[in-house]
């Protein structure tokens, strides 16, 4: 076990639960095994625990600059000690990314800036030189699920899914620009996303009819609308359009991946999964995901690829740029980098009684978002059976879709 610190709290929220809980509920595993106690759950709900709750770490997922100014703001407002790691930190352009996400307004309150990779780091301290000592390097323990150790998280659901689906094509898509959660947006702003959206519509199409014997299963990006896929595909039966769960376990289980400029396509990629990105027009920002695997420019060209995927290892590719946007190692882990750095941070003891309130309500929210106690131990279980050890925790509910979580009774 790793060494234990003082009794400190680490606030940690999460938006969008398909992409961040696995990651943050591994983070919060380890954390509470150093002596942590971890406020986890539904974002603006533990935004405002911590007017209720010690002071302690309030672990920022970035956002736009109106979103991350309001979570900054408010964490700041109730004593806590703020590090950020943003989600869309990976693949950034750095004039859109700093005049959109990465304000020196906010940023002067964050004690710690952690930064997927060097490309991140570089782009923030060339902006504001004298927050550079803010940033650092640390991954994401999204990448640590990616890793030999804790695929194994995923093993037994992805061979549930290949039983289901046999060999299948998983088709990766992000179109929300144009096709959004409330439907089609159809304007000028949107036409080369529409474009790339109706290459894929075709793509899939002629794909599902070329290789009949095989699934394809569409996973759309969580801003988009799922129904404009089920429409356009409801009479090809080996179509299937889901969105389920987490991302991993379909790629683990997948014959083949195929992308546009998805962060998922580096993600199959570093699990070791065939990757083909479908590049139908000329790429202006030929972007990382698609530097990776194999890249074919017509669906001629990508359904031979698919027939010659027994001979992927031999043709793809592995670009030198790669390791500098992402941090990642199979044998070290972003989450132990993270719980170092926090554990520098100089915290307030915290009081020696506490009262737990009960029935806290915030105004209410229009996403929806749903945890529960038993899939955070049943998470928990998975990582005891690769770590082969357990260890007695506690988990509470303290607020809807909201957990703290301690080690021992």
């Amino acid at each position: 076990m790793m060494q234990m610190t003082s009794n400190r709290w680490i606030y940690i929220p999460i938006e969008v639960k398909v992409r961040e809980l696995d990651a943050k509920l591994l983070l919060s595993y380890y954390a509470i095994q150093q002596g942590y106690q971890v406020i986890i759950g539904d974002h603006p709900m533990v935004t405002e625990l911590t007017t209720h709750f010690p002071n302690g770490i309030f672990f920022a997922k970035g956002g736009p600059k109106g979103f991350r100014k309001r979570t900054i703001t408010r964490a700041i407002e109730n004593g806590q000690s703020i590090v950020e790691l943003d989600e869309e930190g990976l693949l950034i352009e750095k004039f859109k990314y700093i005049r959109d996400r990465m304000r020196k307004d906010m940023l002067q309150y964050i004690v710690q800036e952690y930064c997927w990779g060097e490309h991140q780091k570089q782009i923030i301290s060339s902006a504001y030189p004298d927050m550079a000592k803010k940033c650092q390097v640390v991954g994401n323990p999204r990448l640590d699920l990616l890793t030999a150790k804790y695929r194994e998280i995923y093993r037994e659901e992805a061979s549930t899914i290949q039983k289901n689906y046999q060999d299948f094509i998983l088709v990766n898509t992000r179109f929300p620009l144009y096709n959004g959660a409330k439907g089609i947006k159809d304007n000028v702003y949107v036409e080369p996303i529409k474009k790339l959206y109706l290459a894929f519509e075709e793509m899939i199409e002629e794909t599902a009819k070329e290789f009949p014997y095989l699934n394809i299963v569409i996973r759309p990006h969580p801003g988009e609308n799922i129904r404009s896929y089920q429409q356009t595909f409801k009479q090809l039966q080996n179509v299937h359009v889901i969105h389920e769960g987490s991302i991993i376990k379909w790629l683990l289980a997948a014959k083949v991946i195929i992308h546009n400029g998805c962060t998922s396509g580096m993600e199959a990629f570093l699990l070791d999964k065939p990757v083909i990105a479908f590049l139908p027009f000329a790429e202006t920002n030929n972007s990382l995901p698609n530097q990776l695997g194999i890249q074919v420019k017509n669906i001629a060209t990508l359904h031979q690829a698919i027939l010659n995927i027994s001979n992927y290892n031999m043709v793809k590719k592995t670009p030198g740029s790669l390791y500098h946007y992402c941090c990642w190692e199979n044998d070290s882990h972003s989450f132990e980098r993270i719980l170092q750095l926090c554990n520098r941070i100089s915290l307030p003891s915290p009081p020696t009684k506490l009262s737990v309130p009960r029935n806290i309500k915030i105004q209410k929210q229009k996403r929806k978002f749903s945890l529960v106690e038993n899939e955070i131990m049943a998470f928990y279980h998975k990582l005891d059976l690769i770590e082969q050890r357990s260890f007695q925790r506690h988990i509470e509910r303290v607020a809807q879709n909201v957990y703290r979580v301690k080690a021992g009774n």
